[in-house]
């Protein structure tokens, strides 16, 4: 299972602000404590500053790249700025393009670009209706998206479907619904990876952290591929790297063990 550093994202207010005012240092320090942190990939997202993304794109993948190889999801709702930070990635062919869904514009936009450049992409279970309610209907919208892949030409071991996670507080049933993507996705499409933004669940609770930790064991269980997560949160790392030892993802506990005396375990 990858895990996909999510912390330089402008919906924080620290990053916005630090985008905004172009504080190189911050962004630089997010990346470099996310990769120590065990993040395989390093997702960047600058939006929300209108006019500008592409550019503040391009400007955040040259900082990051300063000071991790890790490759970069490159996320972004707008294709222009998707090209943007995959022309500024030093080996564009082991990014991510973070994210295309069924909305047309997004698919004649983006998937072009994953096909020039050779990049992973995240596909969001999301059509012109919006984000399905119930299992079946994502897996429905995962379907064509896999088939618009194939019309495309693009290897399906490049693409990941993202499931797709609401906030309990909106939706109670939302985590459950999630679990039951995950599974009904690798069972209707073999060979084909999954992806989960973690946080989502915990969306306008109070105490986030505790819920993210609580639902990360039911998401490994299900057999997602990779999750957005915060590795900066030790205490979640640490149910993480506990949780691989008891679904046999590390054999032995060595890794879990290596942790224990580096000092990593909370």
């Amino acid at each position: 299972m990858l895990i996909i550093g999510e912390k330089i994202n402008t919906v924080n207010a620290r990053v916005h602000r630090a985008v905004e005012e172009r504080d190189a240092s911050y962004i630089q320090h997010l990346a470099r404590s996310q990769a120590e942190a065990g993040a395989d990939v390093i997702d960047v997202n600058v939006g929300g500053l209108p006019g500008a993304e592409p550019e503040l794109m391009q400007w955040a993948v040259g900082l990051v790249q300063e000071v991790t190889d890790l490759p970069l999801a490159i996320d972004s709702t707008d294709p222009e700025t998707i090209r943007a930070g995959l022309a500024a990635c030093a080996h564009p062919e082991s990014a991510w393009a973070n994210s295309v869904t069924l909305e047309e514009e997004r698919l004649k936009g983006i998937l072009p670009l994953v096909r020039e450049y050779g990049c992973t992409v995240v596909a969001l279970c999301i059509d012109k209706r919006g984000v399905p309610s119930d299992a079946a209907g994502r897996v429905e919208v995962a379907k064509r998206l896999i088939d618009e892949m194939q019309r495309w030409g693009i290897p399906l071991e490049r693409v990941y479907i993202d499931c797709l996670i609401q906030p309990v507080s909106v939706q109670p049933i939302a985590a459950r619904v999630s679990l039951e993507t995950i599974r009904a996705v690798r069972a209707a499409l073999p060979g084909i990876k999954t992806a989960i933004c973690l946080s989502g669940i915990s969306f306008g609770l109070p105490a986030r952290r505790v819920l993210n930790r609580a639902f990360l064991p039911p998401l490994m269980e299900a057999g997602v591929d990779a999750i957005f997560l915060d590795p900066l949160d030790h205490a979640l790392m640490t149910v993480l790297r506990a949780s691989r030892v008891l679904f046999g993802e590390d054999l032995l506990g060595l890794e879990y063990i290596a942790a224990y005396r580096a000092g990593q375990l909370e």
